[in-house]
Parts: C-alpha cells; structure tokens; sequence
C-alpha cells in the first residue's frame, strides 16, 4: 500500500464531513489507507458512526494534540508512506499521486501540499504533509510542539529536503463561510462570557469551536482578553457581563469544552424558577455543591445579585474565591446553585491559571492570599480549605 493518510479532528462536524467527503472522491490509485484521529473531539459520534468499516477510527479519551495522535495512528499504519492531514482540510482529487511522486526523487524527506489561495505560503504551514512511514519511524515520529507548529518541527528531525508538491492541493480548513448561527437581527438567546489570559490560544480556540458547534440557541460570544496586563477573574466576567445582550448569560473557563446537547437542559432548569444552574463535568473532577468554571443563570439574577451596578462579581475578590461568595450568598438566599446532570462538559481543571511564567504564577499565587483573607472578612464565619 502506497500510502496511510493520517486525518485529525478535534471537532467541527461541518469541516470533517467536507474532508471525508473529499477523501471519498479519491482514485482507487494511488492504493490508500485512511486512519481518523478523533482526538476527544465532541459533536462527532454520530458522523463517525458512519465512517465505520471504511476507514479505521482510533479515539483518544483525552487530547493530545496534532503530533501525538499523528504518532498513535503510525502505530497501525500500513502504507509506505504517511500524508498527515492537519485540521481535516479539502482535499483535490488529484492530490496525493504528485505528493507521493516528490517523496520518490533522491534526497526528499518530506513533500507538501499547496493550500488553495495560499500558494506562496512557506511549506511548514502545509495542511497536507507527506514522509516515508520508515523515516518518520527512525525519526520518532512528530515532534512534540503546538499543533501549527508540528510540521516545522517534524522538518528539523527529517534527513533529507522537504519540498513542496505543486500538482497536489487542498483547501484549508474553516475557509469555507458557514451559516449563520441566527437569523439576521435576531436579539441572542444566550450570552457566553468567556475570560482568558490569551484570546489566540489553542484551549481558547477549542473553547469557543465547542461553543458555536454544540449550541443551537441564538447566541453571542463574549470574548474577555485580559492578559495585558492580567487583570484576575472577576473585572473580565463584570466586563462581559456588561456586554451581555442574552436573556441568559453563561460563565465559562476557558478550558471549558461543552458538549453536544448542553444548553436546552440549563436552560430548561432556569425557566423553572432556578437562579444559577451548572452542568455536570465528565472525565474529570466535579464539584457538587457549584462547579463555577462554566455556570448559567437568566438575567433576573445578574441584576438581583450583582455586588453593585455592574458588576456581578465581587471586585475585591480578584482570581480566587468569587464563585464562593457568590455560593455563599445564594445559599443564604435559599436558591443555591442546581446541578444539571443531562447538561455535560469538559473542563480542563487549573488549566485557566496555570502559567509557565514564573512572575504570572508568582502574581497569581501572591493574589488567591489577599483573595481568602478579603474573603474571610466578608464572610468570618465560612469554613476554608488550607491554601496548599
């Protein structure tokens, strides 16, 4: 067999359909193989359901990016070569004899598609990337490195010339122009407010690809960049908050990935006299008293339990321990939160303040102590957790 092709998918129903349907109008010749990596992607089941007994499927629990499920799925290939299909592009028809053809002249270690209307592009950008399956094998397999950085470092370890192949392309994924997610002038149904030390990131990414997958209500996305410089927890949700124009509003981390189905059951529960509902968090640890890292509630309840005009959260409480003042505060109410268990989502648990810099965290660490002792003035009587 000629050649294994690697397709990576994360999410995005729409785009992976465009890509199988693609990969369905290859020839017969040359001979392939065609190996999924559904990299704990969500809104899928259903379409690889389909794919079942025409493709081999393998599903990680976990994510584990581009060049570790690329690794997985060279533990079954068969083919000679590997094409490795980076964010489930549009593949041409004709695509993979010329990208086969360059790995065939003296010295080529790997080989390159063109992406359509990027033709200039450097190679390393490539959606489609080939290398004899040996090689990457000597090579131990793709690098570890950032999803849009994989194929540069996969270049580094090759021994031999990577070029690109002219005669093959495809068509870069999330290019083509979906529908939109309501009906022109139509007010949102739902507000997410969404805080983040950086709006470009892959999690954040992720976050919001799940978000616009999975919810089929009306709805806006309040992206809060707060890392310039970071400003905590509360002043970007008071800020998105503010900008909401849903009759809902949802707080959520962003290593939060809801899932299919998610919203009508929250939604559901407020209608029914709830103040703040939370869906259940699966693969991972929950918390059943309030999981705070993604909480809805109508707008009834931003204006009854604000601390003051506009802003929600309590602003003397910065990174740590507003979701307990508000849980506190609800429970004297007699509305605590409600868990909403046919609600489901994953939640990457500390990802949103774990930093690998040292005066972040250092800042961060320095904050949750001023946090829980302007806590505790508010609330003497509350039992706390030693900081550990």
């Amino acid at each position: 067999m000629r050649a294994s092709l690697i397709v990576h998918l994360q999410g995005g129903p729409e785009q992976a359909l465009r890509c199988f349907q693609s990969l369905a109008g290859l020839p017969d010749e040359p001979e392939h193989e065609v190996i999924v990596v559904d990299d704990a992607s969500t809104g899928l089941e259903e379409l690889l359901s389909r794919l079942e007994g025409d493709v081999s499927i393998v599903s990680l629990e976990r994510r584990a990016g581009f060049a570790a499920s690329v690794n997985r799925a060279l533990e079954e290939a068969a083919g000679e070569n590997v094409v490795m299909l980076r964010g489930a592009p549009e593949v041409a028809s004709g695509f993979l004899a010329p990208l086969l053809a360059e790995l065939d002249a003296d010295g080529v270690a790997g080989a390159a598609s063109v992406t359509a209307g990027a033709a200039e592009a450097h190679l390393v950008a490539a959606h489609a990337f080939a290398v004899p399956a040996q090689a990457l094998r000597v090579a131990g397999g793709v690098p570890t490195a950032p999803d849009h950085l994989a194929i540069a470092a996969l270049c580094t370890v090759l021994d031999g010339r990577t070029v690109a192949a002219a005669g093959s392309a495809v068509v870069a994924p999330g290019t083509r122009i979906g529908a939109a997610r309501r009906a022109p002038g139509e007010d949102p149904e739902l507000t997410v407010v969404i805080p983040t030390l950086d709006a470009a990131s892959e999690r954040v990414r992720a976050c919001v690809s799940a978000v616009q997958r999975c919810t089929e209500a009306p709805h806006e996305i309040v992206l809060v960049d707060n890392g310039a410089p970071p400003q905590g927890f509360s002043a970007p949700v008071n800020s998105g908050i503010r900008a909401a124009r849903g009759r809902y509003v949802v707080v959520m981390n962003d290593d939060v990935e809801v899932l299919p189905g998610w919203w009508q059951p929250l939604r559901t529960t407020l209608d029914a006299g709830a103040s703040v509902v939370f869906p259940l968090t699966i693969d991972g640890a929950m918390r059943g008293d309030f999981a705070a890292w993604c909480f809805a509630m109508p707008r009834a309840t931003v204006e009854e339990f604000s601390v003051a005009p506009g802003d929600f959260f309590d602003p003397q409480l910065v990174v740590w321990y507003q979701d307990t003042d508000l849980l506190t505060r609800l429970r004297a109410a007699g509305r605590p939160p409600e868990l909403v268990r046919e609600s489901q989502i994953r939640h990457g648990l500390s990802e949103t303040v774990a930093s690998d810099d040292p005066e972040l965290s250092a800042w961060i660490r320095e904050q949750i102590a001023r946090d829980r002792v302007a806590f505790l003035a508010k609330h003497p009587d509350a039992q706390l957790q030693p900081l550990a």
